[in-house]
This record gives C-alpha cells, structure tokens and sequence, in this order.
C-alpha cells in the first residue's frame, strides 16, 4: 500500500469545460505542495484498483508512456517521486510509437516523461 507524502487526483468524470480546464493545474498543485494525504485524499488513494510506480513504465523514444484501459479500471494510482510540471488534454497527436493519443488526458513529469491516460481513468499521482 503507498504511503503518500504528495497525493493529486486527475478526476476527468467532470463534462463542465470550466472544471476540465482547471484540473490540470489542480493536479499540479496538489502534487507539488508537499502536503500530506488526509481524508478524502487518502480515502482516495486507498480506493485506487490499480498502482503502478513511473519509474517501472517503460517510454518511447519521446519519453511517452500511454496508458489503456482495456480492464475498465476506474482509478489508477501513480506513484513517483517526479514533480508534475503540466497536464492537460492532447489534441492531435501520434506518440513515437504509434500511438494516437488525441482526447486522452495526460501529465507531464519533471525530467519529461509524460503518461497519457484515457479520459474515464481517474489517475492518483501519490510519492
């Protein structure tokens, strides 16, 4: 079980555009501010059906890891000691592996690996 010193969580249910456009810098706050995973927060991360450490993903030659959830997991906790430095939703866009990413929802971590994820995963990024 993580035991999260930074807890962010991407929650991309939400259909309101003004939400959606907000959410990536949510996440960049939360996963940045140092602050220690309590209720909800942790109850959160508790709930994850999945988690995977960053550093065990293998990327492409563009440092693109893509995430499918062929399972229908609803929440996936990533855990990494990388600060998140961006997120957002691709538009148009081909990873280095062939890969069409365009509507999928993605962060961005320090030293540029960036996970791109479809938009029903909510995504835990935890340390």
């Amino acid at each position: 079980m993580v035991q999260p010193r930074d807890v962010g969580m991407v929650d991309h249910h939400s259909k309101a555009s003004g939400a959606r456009s907000q959410l990536p810098q949510a996440v960049i706050d939360l996963a940045q501010g140092g602050e220690r995973a309590v209720g909800a927060e942790a109850s959160c991360l508790s709930a994850a059906e999945v988690e995977l450490a960053l550093v065990d993903l293998v990327s492409d030659a563009n440092g693109e890891v893509v995430i499918f959830n062929d399972s229908g997991f609803r929440t996936l906790a990533l855990r990494t000691d990388a600060a998140v430095v961006g997120g957002g939703q691709a538009q148009r866009h081909m990873t280095a592996g062939g890969d069409d990413v365009s509507g999928f929802n993605y962060v961005t971590f320090e030293g540029g690996v960036t996970v791109y994820f479809p938009e029903e995963l909510n995504l835990i990024v935890a340390k």
